[in-house]
């Protein structure tokens, strides 16, 4: 990116009012232009391939939906930005997107100058990761020893936690069911798990699985962060 242009910023949310309102905000800015505001994931990465924006700033139903997300806008748009922008902030979550080589990781009750300034300095400052988030999921994500999922493992297992079955996760991730069984074995082996009530006890145990987020109100006050967005 010259040093004089605008920074192109692609926005991605399944939230409509919040996906919304970042846009609107980030075009206030004279060094930002927004290339588009995305709900879903497919679409998402087709923009990103066809555009390379600078910055990518993204969210997902839920942490393996962020993983695979971010591993394909890694994958499609290699020198973008990946900006993560989630009120899911487990330390399963943080250390896969750290893995990934995300540039930053901001929890989504931060006021909207930060996001614009890390924005800004994830573009300035290459090198550097920005983030913002309660120490603790720092900390678990750095000494956390338990066993890791990959992006599918952990849509599956979170799926499965929703009480799904072989076929309707199949359904839902466009997937055989063969499939699913295969990673779901998989998915035993990592965690030393029987049943799957077993696999998703023990993923929660490990933070792997959260309770789904919830839409009907802000999220909780954090340590470290602000209890309320400013755009919200």
């Amino acid at each position: 990116m010259a040093i004089n242009s605008a920074i192109t910023v692609l926005v991605v949310d399944d939230q409509g009012l919040l996906r919304e309102t970042l846009c609107e905000v980030l075009a206030k800015e004279l060094d930002i232009e927004v290339v588009g505001g995305i709900a879903d994931s497919e679409t998402a990465i087709r923009i990103a391939a066809e555009k390379r924006p600078d910055v990518i700033l993204l969210d997902g139903p839920d942490a393996g939906g962020i993983v695979s997300m971010l591993a394909e806008m890694k994958r499609v748009s290699p020198n973008s930005r990946c900006i993560v922008l989630t009120s899911c902030n487990h330390p399963a979550l943080v250390r896969e997107a750290l893995r990934l080589r995300v540039s930053a990781f901001l929890a989504k009750n931060v006021m909207r100058e930060e996001v614009i300034t890390a924005i800004r300095s994830v573009v300035i400052h290459p090198d550097q990761i920005v983030l913002s988030l309660p120490t603790e999921s720092l900390v678990a994500a750095r000494d956390q020893d338990g066993p890791r999922l990959s992006a599918r493992e952990l849509q599956i297992i979170e799926n499965v936690a929703q009480g799904m079955s072989n076929g309707q996760i199949a359904s839902r991730l466009e997937i055989t069911e063969a499939t699913v069984k295969r990673h779901l074995r998989n998915i035993f082996d990592k965690l030393g798990a029987v049943s799957r009530i077993d696999a998703v006890n023990k993923a929660k145990s490990v933070l792997i699985v959260t309770p789904p987020r919830g839409r009907s109100g802000p999220p909780a006050p954090r340590a470290g962060a602000f209890s309320v967005p400013s755009w919200s």
